[in-house]
């Protein structure tokens, strides 16, 4: 008779997931600003900076199966992960403040784009280093079939939380608006000082959080120096990933969330441009906007710690697919339909109540609230596969698992990057121009609303091929706590 392992306490999650707070520090905010950054300080195209980022994903894509062989064939007085987790935290803090200081002392725009690309390529090998580690170490914090989807919801929570202090909030807290001495506006997202600022503030909390996941994993830092682990050597490592990335189960959950993802990385970099020429927000309608959509995010990766006691995982992918695309196509509808002006009000007695900024808000709010039921709940279908493939092969293989996940990930993101750059130059807009044609801004706007709807119907698809449930993985589970006893 196997024993019964108790459910992991939400604190230990919530302790765990604070490193996810580090990389959304990070890796949000080079996604919510580097595209401005590049584009409006550095004067780089749109489709230079697009590439700049896209080859270093690529770099960090090819770099993650490495990573995950690595991590898993460690031995050390500190077990496989947490030596990696430290000192892949601490470059990722240190290259991430880089990156907003150096570029800005290139001189040409080409220095500028060398710049880019070189701290990038920093940036995202520490990110390799940290992550693919830190995945895995979650895989066997949470080895059951609920508590899985309870830590990937958390961790997502986390996530977005952070986001929204360090992301929507930075519009408040770095972007704020100016005014010039003539009385015009001044939009702060195009004040070169207010980024290095940002960095510095942001570099700070990602290392503190990093600490703070560490200490409250501590446990797991077990001396490994005796055991056996066989394949430390570039034909196992071949073999790894052949094996891994040919799991019929994997291929599917990965190929799901690189659609599901790369939509994600579409709305995410297109409509900060939205927000400036389109909407035409202050810093404070930023900060609402951008951050409801954080909040919807979280409230509802919080939720799927709830919603796993109903539903299956491939349910749950249906219903974050479904309210995603609702909330951009009702976007589309009300405002690239007409239905909307971009600048409408109510007026309610002698208050003006802004219903398009209060209308954008719920479009932007439904659809990345889809994406936070989506996101755990892929993440979590991984570790399951993960564990199918143990309960199969003996094997404990759950960095590979994580970093051959993340492999797929960042080749996806970096198309991404690149359609995103595409996409800004085919919507016509023109780097250090304080505004915009109304056609550009009219483009750049639909393709905020329909990009991301357009991608996720392909996931949809995509996940539908997903054979594993609860009953089966209640099964699996059983006979990998019979093999650890």
């Amino acid at each position: 008779m196997s024993k019964i392992r108790q459910k992991v306490s939400t604190v230990k999650l919530f302790g765990y997931a604070l490193g996810e707070g580090a990389v959304s520090i990070t890796m949000n905010g080079i996604g919510n600003f580097a595209m401005l950054f590049y584009t409006q300080i550095l004067g780089l195209s749109a489709g230079y900076a697009g590439t700049a980022l896209s080859v270093t994903l690529v770099w960090d894509a090819i770099t993650d199966p490495l990573m995950g062989h690595l991590t898993d064939n460690t031995r050390s007085r500190f077990g496989r992960r947490l030596p990696y987790v430290f000192f892949g935290g601490f470059a990722l803090a240190v290259s991430f403040l880089l990156l907003w200081v150096i570029p800005q002392h290139a001189g040409t725009a080409q220095a500028a784009f060398w710049a880019v690309l070189l701290i990038n390529l920093l940036v995202r090998t520490a990110v390799t280093v940290f992550v693919i580690p830190y995945t895995a170490l979650g895989f066997e914090i949470a080895p059951e079939y609920n508590d899985r989807s309870r830590l990937q919801g958390i961790r997502i929570f986390v996530n977005q939380a952070s986001n929204f202090i360090f992301g929507a909030c930075a519009w408040v807290l770095f972007f704020g608006d100016k005014t010039g001495e003539d009385g015009a506006r001044i939009d702060g997202t195009l004040v070169e000082s207010n980024y290095v600022v940002m960095g510095v503030v942001l570099a700070i909390f990602a290392l503190m959080l990093i600490l703070g996941s560490i200490y409250a994993t501590r446990d797991r830092a077990v001396d490994n120096r005796n055991e056996e682990l066989p394949g430390n050597n570039l034909k196992a490592f071949v073999r790894d990933f052949v094996e891994t990335i040919s799991d019929r189960l994997a291929l599917i959950v990965i190929l799901f969330f690189t659609f599901a993802n790369l939509g994600m990385m579409l709305v995410s970099q297109v409509q900060m441009f939205t927000y400036v020429f389109y909407m035409e927000f202050t810093a404070l309608q930023k900060t609402i906007v951008h951050g409801g959509g954080m909040i919807a995010t979280a409230l509802a990766a919080l939720w799927v710690t709830r919603l796993i006691k109903r539903f299956d995982k491939k349910a749950l992918a249906y219903i974050g697919i479904a309210v995603s695309i609702f909330g951009g196509l009702v976007s589309y509808v009300l405002f690239s339909g007409g239905l909307v002006a971009r600048d409408a009000v109510w007026m309610l007695g002698e208050t003006e109540i802004p219903i398009a900024v209060i209308l954008f808000g719920l479009g932007q709010a439904l659809w990345w609230g889809g994406t936070g039921i989506v996101v755990p709940t892929s993440v979590s279908m991984i570790a399951d596969v993960s564990a199918a493939n143990y309960a199969k092969s003996g094997q404990l293989k759950d960095g590979s698992y994580s970093a051959i996940f993340g492999f797929v990930l960042k080749l996806g993101s970096a198309v991404g990057l690149l359609i995103t750059g595409w996409l800004v130059d085919w919507a016509g807009i023109i780097s250090q121009a304080e505004s915009q044609t109304l056609e550009a801004i009219n483009r750049i706007a639909s393709a905020t609303f329909l990009s991301g709807p357009a991608v996720m119907i392909i996931a949809f698809v995509i996940v539908a091929k997903y054979p594993l449930n609860r009953a089966v993985m209640e099964k699996i589970d059983s006979q990998n706590r019979e093999k650890d006893q």
